[in-house]
């Protein structure tokens, strides 16, 4: 028979806390762990306690290059949503302007 399902709740009592914390913990290093060797992926995982306590877990390349990576990747992918929204503001402006311009035609053959 398997578990009940737990509500996701914070706990209050410090102690228990604490206890689910460590535990919950060691289960996503595993995982994570897990995802690297099984599907040859690059993993990082950065978790800080709540008294500020860092735990990290990188695969085989360091952590600083998986970062770097992430950095660069989301920078080109907010590049090119910039890019795209600069664009759409482009075509409305060049959709204004014909506008005004056929308005302005059909006004002048009336």
């Amino acid at each position: 028979m398997g578990r009940g399902r737990v509500q996701l709740k914070r706990i209050e009592n410090k102690i228990n806390q604490q206890v689910t914390f460590s535990k919950r913990r060691s289960g996503l290093l595993k995982k994570a762990h897990e995802i690297s060797v099984l599907c040859d992926a690059e993993v990082a995982l950065i978790i800080f306690s709540n008294k500020g306590k860092l735990c990290e877990y990188s695969t085989d390349s360091s952590m600083e290059k998986i970062l770097e990576r992430y950095e660069r990747y989301s920078y080109a992918e907010r590049a090119v949503l910039h890019n795209e929204a600069d664009h759409q503001a482009d075509w409305c402006l060049e959709y204004r302007k014909h506008k005004a311009k056929v308005e302005s035609l059909q006004k002048s053959l009336r």
